[in-house]
């Protein structure tokens, strides 16, 4: 019963754990683009992946950044990017 109860909680806590998943902010200096894959590395080194169909065309490298976004397992999915 105890062994049922721990799994049943722990499949709750990971059910949650995505529903919860809140907005975050990043602000860096564009070190990469790539248009293809709709992703944006910043000089810190992480990597942002956009929507597929994302347009970078007002984006320049070395620019000051704001990316918005939430992780997804290990992967910071982007949602919005604004320059300044």
């Amino acid at each position: 019963m105890l062994k049922l109860f721990g799994t049943a909680a722990l499949a709750t806590a990971i059910a949650m754990s995505g529903a919860i998943a809140a907005d975050m902010t990043a602000t860096g200096t564009i070190k990469t683009m790539d248009a293809t894959k709709c992703t944006v590395e910043l000089s810190d080194g992480h990597t942002y992946q956009f929507a597929p169909k994302c347009d970078f065309s007002k984006l320049k490298a070395n620019e000051k950044v704001t990316i918005t976004h939430t992780m997804k397992g290990t992967t910071y999915e982007a949602s919005k990017v604004t320059a300044g």
